[in-house]
């Protein structure tokens, strides 16, 4: 999705070849036409985007219209981390806190 947003330059719409998308994933993985094609179709389920498969001189383009989803990733990827961040502060703060009660605890009993 961050490669479609970049593509797009803050345009609702963008084309892409297969080949484009598969090269701007090679770095970390690597995939296919299938698997692009999956991927694809994945972010339209998700309703990230519209995706209408277009020919040019025998060459698959992918023609690739940006929902407000799509728009609000960026922001969604940022809200997700922020929430995992204060889950992960959280756990700490009550292991902390059992941690006290638990001596606490100890010192009245023992």
């Amino acid at each position: 999705m961050q490669y479609i947003l970049k593509e797009s330059g803050n345009k609702d719409t963008c084309l892409l070849s297969p080949l484009d998308v598969e090269h701007a994933v090679a770095p970390k993985y690597r995939i296919n036409q299938i698997e692009v094609q999956a991927l694809l179709d994945g972010l339209v389920q998700e309703n990230y985007i519209n995706l209408v498969n277009s020919d040019k001189n025998g060459e698959l383009i992918y023609c690739i219209s940006i929902l407000p989803k799509g728009k609000s990733f960026y922001r969604e990827q940022k809200n997700t981390k922020k929430s995992w961040w204060g889950a992960v502060i959280r756990t700490i703060l009550l292991a902390i806190l059992s941690f006290i009660v638990g001596i606490v605890l100890k010192a009245i009993f023992f």
